[in-house]
């Protein structure tokens, strides 16, 4: 039984199609600034990265680092 912390850099944005998308990046580096993320998410804008369902991405609408901790309160013994 243990307790883990993991994050998760949450990139989201708009499409044309007026839907929103999110990509998810495990284990973003602990200095990440907010210049490159905002540099990051227009790059993937202005190379059409991505195509969604609901279009191509237009707009960044959001951008966070998301902290989880999972505390394991049993694990099954071993056979």
């Amino acid at each position: 039984m243990a307790i883990t912390t993991t994050k998760v850099l949450r990139l989201t944005f708009s499409t044309t199609g007026g839907k929103t998308f999110t990509i998810s990046v495990a284990n973003p580096k602990e200095d990440l600034t907010k210049a490159e993320v905002e540099a990051v998410m227009e790059t993937i804008i202005s190379k059409n990265i991505f195509l969604t369902s609901g279009g191509e991405l237009s707009l960044k609408r959001d951008a966070k680092v998301v902290g989880m901790s999972t505390d394991d309160l049993y694990d099954p013994p071993l056979s």
